[in-house]
């Protein structure tokens, strides 16, 4: 096997992999680096309606990738209310998404005993694509323990509207101390992208911007 055949399994491999991708910002930027590779490789054998055809998709997901960068993106934190008062909504929403639940934060349904857990909607202008639960501990300190959104917001940009230096959450509510308890690595390394430092095995603390 030379390189040229090599190129075009890596161009094979990458449309395969971004046809998986949840995430539709994800797809777009795995499919344009498909569509490239696989237009060098149909060029470099001479096959050049396949070097056509796949720069033509490459333009096209540049195009969205523009057009998702510039649009204007309105998300939202709204407080749904307390354990007691959970609504439909929020019961069908966690039901929804127990698989996932259960993978990245295998102890929240044991954690449902313990008082005073809010529920917090996430929405993308009128849309609903999260939940953030946890227990407030006082009026300046919320301990997180379930932050879950629906696959396509799952690249970090919500995260970084709530925490990293937007600090959307701690402000909307005046807390002084947001915390998380963490059971998985993928929760950890979430965490880290967003603002939050190690404090305890299983406690991360979110590092609040100074204004």
């Amino acid at each position: 096997m030379n390189w040229v055949e090599i190129l075009g399994y890596v161009a094979s491999f990458l449309v395969a992999i971004s046809l998986m991708m949840s995430s539709i910002v994800r797809l777009r930027w795995i499919n344009l680096a498909g569509g490239i590779t696989f237009s060098a490789y149909g060029f470099i054998i001479g096959a050049y309606p396949v070097a056509a055809v796949n720069a033509f998709i490459a333009c096209i997901n540049v195009f969205f990738l523009i057009k998702i960068y510039r649009s204007q993106v309105i998300f939202n934190v709204i407080k749904s209310g307390s354990e007691s008062g959970q609504s439909g909504y929020i019961a069908h929403f966690l039901d929804f998404f127990s698989n996932d639940i259960d993978t990245i934060y295998p102890d929240f349904k044991r954690r449902l005993s313990i008082p005073n857990r809010e529920y917090f909607l996430l929405t993308e202008q009128e849309r609903v694509v999260g939940i953030v639960s946890g227990i407030q501990h006082s009026e300046e300190h919320f301990e997180i323990d379930l932050d879950i959104v629906t696959p396509a917001y799952r690249d970090y940009k919500l995260g970084h509207y709530l925490f990293g230096n937007n600090n959307h959450f701690a402000s909307k509510f005046a807390f002084t101390k947001v915390t998380a308890n963490v059971q998985t690595e993928e929760y950890q390394e979430y965490l880290l992208k967003v603002g939050f430092a190690k404090e305890h095995q299983h406690l991360w603390e979110y590092n609040i911007p100074k204004n």
